[in-house]
């Protein structure tokens, strides 16, 4: 799954699910009173509302499947993943911080403030900038205009609530975004969704020309292991040919090489010298020449 467990694929989908059936049984059970375009979400776990545990807990456990999320999301950029763990961790404390029926919380607004911000910063935090990556949900322009998003956003709902508009149905439309985003980068990590194509880094002329046309395969394993080294190619630096699944994921010129290019496809603590794992042609993990 290219590097993301089955147990992150899993917190990513639960939490946007959790956030929306939350609110929208919790709004159902409120008095005819509540109105969700113009009422927040705060409401429906408030001291004054009816079942508030049932909002305050899916609430709490959205902070839970970030959580999760961001300690399975080992190919996204690590200050991406604390700013992530970091809204989920203010999520749980806004779901422990309910608001009175009059008058507000300081806790409760300053956990939300701190949530939403870092719910917001974290795609571009998480962006992956090495240039072949094709995990399209961790590319810097996309993840940039998220964050973008998400803080204008903001200030819409702020005009929204100051100005005693659509408050509640712009929170549920920022709030659904920032909880989907995490299983948009997931489903990306996957394979799904849109293929962008790969921008490939300039290489070495001596590099490039020994590559040939063979670029990117069109799939299909060239051994029954994981990764594929290739002989030697003679030239001012030698340099091996990796394969990683069958397409080729770039020249290796030491072992370590070989140990990032896995990595950057989302498989850590390869094995070189696993003959299951690792083929290699042409000479061990010490031909480099």
């Amino acid at each position: 799954m290219r590097g993301v467990p089955w147990w992150a694929v899993v917190s990513s989908a639960v939490a946007p699910v959790v956030l929306v059936g939350g609110w929208v049984v919790a709004a159902a059970l409120q008095a005819p009173g509540y109105d969700p375009v113009t009422d927040t979400i705060s409401e429906l776990a408030g001291t004054g509302a009816a079942f508030p545990w049932l909002m305050a807990g899916a609430i709490g456990l959205l902070g839970v499947c970030h959580l999760v999320t961001a300690l399975g999301l080992r190919v996204a950029g690590p200050a991406g993943r604390v700013a992530l763990a970091a809204g989920g961790a203010a999520s749980l404390v806004v779901a422990l911080s309910p608001v009175p029926e009059s008058g507000g919380s300081m806790r409760h607004s300053t956990s939300v403030v701190i949530g939403y911000t870092f719910l917001a910063l974290w795609p571009t935090l998480a962006a992956y900038r090495r240039r072949d990556l094709s995990a399209w949900g961790l590319r810097p322009a996309l993840s940039v205009s998220v964050t973008v998003l998400f803080l204008l956003g903001a200030l819409w709902f702020i005009q929204a609530e100051w100005g005693h508009g659509a408050a509640g149905l712009v929170e549920r439309l920022l709030t659904t975004g920032q909880a989907l985003w995490p299983l948009v980068v997931v489903a990306s990590c996957l394979g799904l969704g849109v293929r962008w194509p790969a921008v490939v880094a300039a290489e070495p002329v001596a590099v490039r020309d020994a590559w040939g046309t063979g670029r990117v395969q069109a799939g299909g394993m060239s051994a029954n292991t994981l990764v594929t080294v290739h002989g030697v190619v003679s030239g001012p630096r030698p340099f091996r040919r990796v394969e990683i699944q069958g397409y080729d994921a770039g020249p290796a010129f030491r072992p370590e090489d070989v140990l990032r290019l896995c990595r950057d496809r989302g498989f850590h603590d390869v094995n070189l010298d696993d003959p299951a794992v690792v083929t290699w042609v042409g000479g061990d993990a010490g031909t480099w020449a």
